[in-house]
């Protein structure tokens, strides 16, 4: 079992400005030292990381130097995180091109995963027709990871078109594409996460814990998601998966969230 934690708390979410005007460059990134990252996080104790699409392009010129990063603190780059629009047939052609040069750089640096989000919900509103056009894209999006040795999967995500339990269930009857469900967004989108993972444990890639409190998504433990419970049935079942642990948007010390976060995972995964 590899156990991770994202990068991403550890800096403000942006999108890199080529992207406002060409589509190919559009990617997040996280704004932030990434070698200081990962000494915390490898610190408290984690040895594989998650990172936004941008902090692993932003070393497209030279990925030496991040595969050299990785190595000096005994660390692995377990999956990378993706968004696209994915339902206007005119962009998918550039999506994909941005898809493919992520997917080269992960496999460079032996990522396992990658989770997709994305689904765009229209200035309209979602309409007849978008579940299909997201299943589409999505299937071509995972043939390019495929390619390259990389498992995809879906994020269900607040902000797309699968936030809520409805529409995650509309995406998955017409997509065969596996999930990443990340126990958080699941529940702050109105769902019950364990239900969710029971009914799609036979479609896991692999799981996203964090919890969620009234301000927001919170270190482990510390919520009110039943993340133990989700563990618990996990275990029941026999799940040898993957786990990326996350606290994105905490108000507190990312550090520290960190480390609270493994210590709660200890006895349970750990």
């Amino acid at each position: 079992m590899k156990l991770g934690y994202m990068t991403n708390a550890f800096g403000p979410l942006v999108g890199e400005g080529g992207g406002v005007t060409s589509i190919k460059d559009i990617r997040y990134l996280t704004l932030c030292d990434d070698e200081a990252v990962l000494k915390k996080i490898t610190n408290a104790g984690f040895r594989y990381i998650e990172v936004l699409e941008g902090n692993l392009t932003k070393y497209g010129s030279d990925i030496q130097v991040l595969k050299d990063m990785l190595a000096c603190y005994g660390a692995g780059m377990m999956s990378v995180c993706v968004g696209a629009n994915f339902i206007y047939p005119d962009a998918l052609e550039d999506e994909m091109f941005h898809m493919e040069t992520v997917a080269a750089l992960a496999e460079q640096v032996g990522v396992s995963y990658v989770a997709f989000c994305g689904g765009a919900i229209r200035g309209k509103g979602v309409q007849t027709g978008d579940y299909a056009l997201l299943a589409k894209g999505l299937k071509e999006a995972e043939k390019v990871f495929a390619a390259h040795g990389i498992e995809a999967s879906y994020h269900p995500h607040l902000g797309s078109m699968a936030e809520k339990p409805e529409q995650i269930d509309r995406l998955f009857s017409v997509s065969d594409i596996k999930i990443c469900p990340d126990l958080a967004h699941l529940a702050a989108g109105g769902g019950d996460p364990l239900e969710i993972v029971k009914k799609y444990y036979d479609r896991i890639s692999f799981v996203h814990l964090k919890d969620l409190d009234e301000n927001g998504f919170a270190p482990l433990g510390t919520g009110h998601v039943d993340v133990e419970g989700v563990l618990r049935f996990l275990k029941e079942k026999g799940y040898a998966g993957d786990y990326l642990v996350e606290a994105d948007g905490f108000a507190g010390d990312p550090e520290e969230a960190c480390r609270t976060s493994y210590r709660f995972l200890k006895g349970k995964l750990i």
